[in-house]
């Protein structure tokens, strides 16, 4: 094929409202059911009649009625992965259309390359020079050689500049793969000049001659470009840049710079830069001698090195660096062709270019050594096979979200460092591309034909990445429900503090230094590399299946740097390497590290060598005596972070994990620590006070089931027995606001209950009584009846309390089969009152249907996900501090809390508590609740490892693309006649609650978007300060400022009465509660008490805001904070029926306003002594 120069292929270039409720009644389980088994009956009956034998006229079996039901899922999939792609084709296809780049810039840059052509060809050859000449011929406070470290100091070898053997565009502007970038680095135009062969001997590919050659010819052309660029009206700033990071390979750098000359040729607009890359001709060394396994870099060793061998170690990225500067124009000819020969590849690189780019993966050494170029060669080489026979995993007729999905699923499912993939990339011939399980353990794309690993510069840490986002995407793609375009290519998930669940920072002391030897430098170039590895290593052996992927990087100052430099400037504070961890939940927390059993002895030396003291031996139960480690929980630290601790102080520096830095703790602390005995030797997963409670209410249950008055369900109804409440359960902790648990007591069916509303609830509590007094009489437990307002006009509802003897309390409703016949009933029956029957409705169903359903599904999921409980509750405690919890239903903020657990695209499922509390906060920042609903999956996720048919069973739960508009429909139409969101804000919605609003139907437009503006702030802070103590100690506190008026109120000492240990303070010190008051009430919070007579007195023109936890406020902090309804605040006409506070407006007769003063006095009239002082915002 011919050469692809400069001025070729520019040449080539140029051819080319209303407030209405929608209220849906689904029909219960048993019901559907029974139609699916009517409709599978039809079906069977329209069978074929020459199958009609007896045989075919029995009822299909089970397993009949599986493989049938795999069969048509499998149809229905297929059917809509091809819709899903062909709509996926589209968007990907409007998506290029934005991306292209402005054919003006194009114009542009193409007479920018023209005349930089031009001035190369006029540099002339120098003569030839000895190493102190060269140094000599340049003035070094204007030009320096950026000679690779360490520098030559004898040299018995010439250097000299000669016109390059070839000047080619090489990079995605050469293969046109390019993209516009609205943000982020500027795009940059790769030239790669071909130093002549007749500048090389044989053996200079050893000891860095070449690049000390390549060194000098880069600074003898920056010399003479900057007087030809001045002369020949091209104004740029030229600067040195190591290439993809690699300190061996430095590059020249050029900007445009402003000028008022009309004559410059200035290209500032277009936003990129140009890099001129300097390289060998192709096939100038011999190339089996730079392989990986090769040393090519003579160092002497002393015996204190190897302990007497002599061997030198293999210098794998020296190597694969210098035969990669042989292969600039070469690769670029072998994607050429492959471009030619697959129509859509050149927009899948795209695809693939912008995947990687969102995901913060690129071809540079702190990017992870995986980026367009990496991707694409991949892809070529999948044209030509890539299965472990050769087979072709990717065809030439394939369109570009087939090729796209293709790469991303080998990625995905094939190892390719356990195994490796080789391949030939001589244009030409036809040579297949092949997998072999049997690999190196490092990344590798191996190239036989150059003999180089295209995946030199990714480590085993940012492969591990790489697959994780793979897989991740994989399972984004094949979601033929939801539209997963966003997350796979828009949504960026390369933010460090939630990709991964565990984020420290090491600061690096100077004694490491002394460790990076020169056999080590030989074999990782830079410290940077050498110390990742290392600390790779030793966290990788200690934290084994306890993590999924370990990522290791430091933030780099900069790799430009001046010309008349060798090398960027470095700080002079401490380096600091930060350190990622994606948990495995399974095995994180446990406490115990399992080794070797006591009979391999071999095995039990390397783990004793590695754990040193900590490591002992141990007899299991199951009898075999194994070497272990065995990890003590300490409060508000992690077991990860126990082990990494120990390890770096053992095995990087004594005391070194002084200097790592980890905020979970700070998260940690804002939980309450509950008043019992040994939870600061709890894991931060553990829910044994949650499951005490859960045992109360199991011998509760029990205890009612044998009172004879036809019960049929004693169902859990709070956040208590759903592990979600804020304060964990502590026995007779009576003022925690949670101390209730509600309970809904199914009754038993009968055709005598009554059939109007008030009457049924009097009959029910007649049951209620009956439970109180056999409770009262024949246990030990304390019962007593209470009333309930919570159901706007129904003031005969009565409620059940009961105090077990283990110190909790329980609070039932009963429920009957008519109940809900009642409600829907008179909601049939309403007609200009509908819209307030429909809300009834609601309330009834929140009270005594939803919640058993949510509570049912959540306890499932805390469950399965072991950080949900604690993110959940760390979520309500952040709205807590925010005094924005009471507006909230705890239902809805915790299907909230969940959206990362179950859908957490683009991040994964968070495995910490303080990873899911920053994604469920990056939700709402970025959540625009008025166009998009929250749909919500309420599924456990199904491993893939286990048989079809299981798959196949399962599926029946998931929500179906039926359900999912069906849910997009009910949105559709509540905004229809909700434009503003007015009434409904949050609509979320699951298969439980397909109407989207059960929770969220008395929501408060100016709370929710508070809300959405508070996540915002926390978010905007997070990413301008970084997380900190200080940082996370202000996203938790409260911002007075945004409301009209803040009442002051005397704090009351409820805090052991809650069940809370006292802020610096011992448990051992403190007193417990160990029986119940006499009385009750006198442990309640008179703040909250005072709160909610406010709201009913004032709520119509007021919204008020408080701690509903007044017990977690800081000492003398209780406030109510008050906020005028903007329309309460307008001037009005008399009305007798206007129902607030007014005053006459000054020079009129008729008009009023709101009375701001006497409201005040009213409020401070009521609350007695309770308020200390109430300020108005001025």
């Amino acid at each position: 094929m011919a050469k692809r120069p400069l001025e070729s292929a520019l040449g080539s270039r140029k051819e080319g409202g209303e407030k209405k409720h929608v209220v849906i009644v689904e029909p219960n389980e048993e019901d559907r059911n029974e139609d699916e088994e009517d409709r599978s009956d039809d079906d069977d009956s329209d069978s074929d009649p020459e199958s009609a034998s007896p045989a075919h006229n029995e009822r299909p079996t089970k397993k009949q009625r599986k493989q049938l039901s795999a069969q048509e899922v499998q149809i229905a999939r297929e059917t809509a992965e091809l819709f899903k792609s062909n709509i996926f084709k589209l968007q990907i296809d409007e998506l290029i259309k934005e991306m292209k780049i402005k054919d003006s810039h194009i114009q542009k840059i193409e007479k920018v390359l023209h005349r930089l052509h031009h001035l190369i060809s006029q540099v002339p050859a120098s003569e030839t020079l000895s190493l102190s000449q060269a140094e000599q011929l340049f003035n070094h406070r204007k030009v320096a050689i950026p000679f690779p470290n360490p520098k030559p100091t004898k040299a018995n070898y010439t250097f000299a500049y000669s016109p390059p053997e070839d000047v080619s565009l090489v990079g995605s502007f050469g293969l046109k793969t390019g993209i516009s970038q609205s943000h982020g680095s500027s795009p940059s135009i790769d030239i790669a000049l071909t130093m002549p062969k007749s500048l090389f001997q044989p053996k200079d590919f050893l000891n860095y001659r070449a690049l000390y050659k390549r060194a000098f010819y880069l600074a003898y052309l920056v010399e003479h470009l900057i007087p030809l660029s001045k002369k020949h009206h091209l104004p740029i700033k030229i600067s040195y840049q190591f290439l993809n990071d690699d300190v061996l390979c430095p590059t020249l750098k050029l900007e445009s710079i402003k000028t008022d000359n009309e004559e410059d040729l200035h290209f500032i607009n277009t936003k990129f830069s140009i890099n001129i890359l300097v390289g060998f001709p192709f096939g100038v060394f011999d190339q089996k001698k730079l392989l990986p396994d090769k040393n090519c870099i003579r160092v002497q060793r002393t015996m204190e090195d190897d302990g007497g061998e002599g061997h030198l170690p293999p210098t794998p990225i020296y190597n694969a660096s210098v035969l990669s500067l042989t292969a600039y124009d070469y690769y670029l000819k072998y994607l050429y062709t492959t471009k030619k020969s697959t129509e859509e590849f050149k927009h899948a690189c795209v695809l693939g270019r912008l995947w990687l780019q969102q995901r913060g993966f690129g071809s540079s050494f702190t990017k992870g050594g995986f980026g367009h170029f990496e991707f694409a060669m991949l892809m070529a080489a999948l044209l030509n096979g890539g299965g472990l026979n050769g087979n072709k995993i990717l065809l030439h007729g394939f369109s570009s979200y087939q090729l796209f999905k293709g790469t991303i699923k080998y990625l995905a499912t094939i190892d390719l460092s356990s195994g490796y993939l080789s391949f030939s990339s001589l244009v030409g011939e036809s040579i297949t591309s092949k997998y072999n399980p049997e690999g190196f353990n490092v990344p590798t794309v191996f190239d036989k034909n150059v003999k180089l690993n295209i995946l030199w510069k990714m480590t085993n840490s940012s492969y591990s990445l790489l697959q994780s986002s793979a897989i991740e995407t994989m399972e984004l793609l094949n979601d033929v429900v939801r539209d997963r375009f966003d997350p796979i290519l828009l949504q960026k998930s390369n933010v460090d503090y939630l990709q991964y669940d565990v984020l420290m920072s090491l600061t690096v002391p100077d004694s490491i230094y002394a460790s990076f030897s020169p056999l080590e430098k030989i074999s990782f170039i830079t410290f940077e590399n050498y110390f990742k590895n290392k600390l790779y290593v030793v966290l990788k052996n200690a934290l084994k299946d306890r993590v999924t992927n370990i990522s290791i990087f430091n933030e780099r100052l900069s790799n430009q740097f001046p010309i008349n430099k060798l090398k960027p400037l470095t700080s002079s504070s401490p380096q600091t390497f930060k350190i990622g961890l994606r948990l495995n939940p399974e095995e994180a927390e446990k406490l115990v590290t399992k080794g070797p059993n006591n009979e391999d002895e071999k095995a039990a030396l390397k783990f004793k060598a590695f754990w040193g003291s900590r490591a002992s031996l141990r007899r299991f139960k199951d009898g075999t005596i194994q070497y272990c480690v065995v990890w003590q929980p300490k409060e508000n630290e992690s077991i990860v972070l126990s082990i990494a601790r120990y390890v770096l102080d053992l095995h990087i520096e004594k005391e070194i994990s002084h200097n790592l830095g980890h905020e979970a703790a700070s998260f940690s602390s804002k939980l309450p620590t509950p008043l019992l005995p040994a939870t600061s030797n709890q894991v931060v997963t553990s829910l044994v006070s949650f499951n005490n409670l859960k045992n109360s209410f199991e011998e509760l249950q029990k205890v009612i089931s044998n009172i004879p008055v036809g019960i049929k369900h004693l169902l859990p109804a709070s956040s208590g027995l759903r592990y979600t409440s804020v304060l964990q359960p502590v026995p007779f902790a009576t003022s925690n606001p949670d101390f209730w648990n509600d309970l809904v007591l199914q009754l038993e069916s009968s055709s005598k209950w009554p059939d109007e509303i008030s009457a049924l609830e009097n009959t029910k509590t007649a049951f209620l009584l009956k439970i109180s007094e056999s409770l009262n009489k024949e246990t030990a437990y304390k019962a007593f009846i209470t009333k309930d307002d919570s159901i706007t006009f129904n003031d005969h509802i009565c409620l059940l309390n009961i105090l077990t003897p283990e110190g909790y309390g329980f609070r039932i409703r009963a429920l009957s089969e008519r109940d809900e016949y009642l409600y829907l009933r008179a909601v049939a029956n309403a007609d200009k009152q509908k819209a307030l029957a429909q809300d009834i409705y609601l309330q009834f169903n929140r009270k005594y249907l939803g919640v058993v359903k949510h509570t049912r599904t959540i306890t499932s999921m805390a469950h399965h996900f072991p950080y949900y409980s604690g993110t959940v509750r760390l979520f309500k405690r952040w709205l807590d501090s925010q005094l924005m919890l009471t507006h909230f239903p705890e239902e809805l903020l915790e299907l909230i809390a969940i959206k990362p657990f179950v859908d957490p695209a683009p991040y994964t499922t968070p495995n910490s508590i303080e990873n899911g509390f920053l994604q469920v906060l990056n939700y709402l920042s970025s959540w625009n609740w008025k166009e998009n609903a929250l749909i919500l999956d309420l599924i456990r996720g199904t491993p893939t490892h286990l048989e079809d048919d299981y798959k196949v069973a399962n599926l029946s739960d998931k929500l179906s693309i039926q359900a999912y508009r069906v849910i997009e429909l009910n949105f559709t139409k509540i905004r229809q006649n909700d434009p503003s969101a007015i009434k409904t804000q949050f609509f979320i919605a699951s298969k439980d609650d397909p109407s989207g609003i059960l929770w969220s139907n008395e929501g408060n437009l100016p709370i929710a978007t508070r809300l959405t503006v508070l996540a915002r702030a926390a978010m905007l802070l997070i990413k301008e300060h970084a997380l900190s103590e200080s940082t996370i100690d202000l996203i938790f506190t409260p911002s007075l400022n945004d409301y009209d008026f803040v009442i002051y109120t005397k704090p009351s000492n409820l805090v052991v009465s809650s069940g809370v240990l006292p802020p610096n303070s011992f448990k051992n010190l403190v007193g417990t509660e160990t029986s119940f008051p006499e009385d009750l009430t006198s442990k309640y919070d008179l703040n909250d008490a005072f709160f909610h007579h406010l709201n009913a007195k004032f709520g119509n023109i007021l919204i008020f805001s408080t701690q509903k936890f007044s017990a977690l406020a800081s000492e003398g902090s209780n406030v109510i904070c008050g906020l005028f309804i903007p329309v309460s605040l307008a001037k009005k006409k008399f009305k007798v029926t206007l129902g607030m506070d007014i005053k006459p407006l000054d020079g009129s007769k008729d008009e009023v306003v709101v009375n701001k003063s006497s409201i005040f006095s009213q409020i401070s009239l009521l609350g007695g002594d309770l308020v200390r002082t109430i300020k108005e915002k001025k």
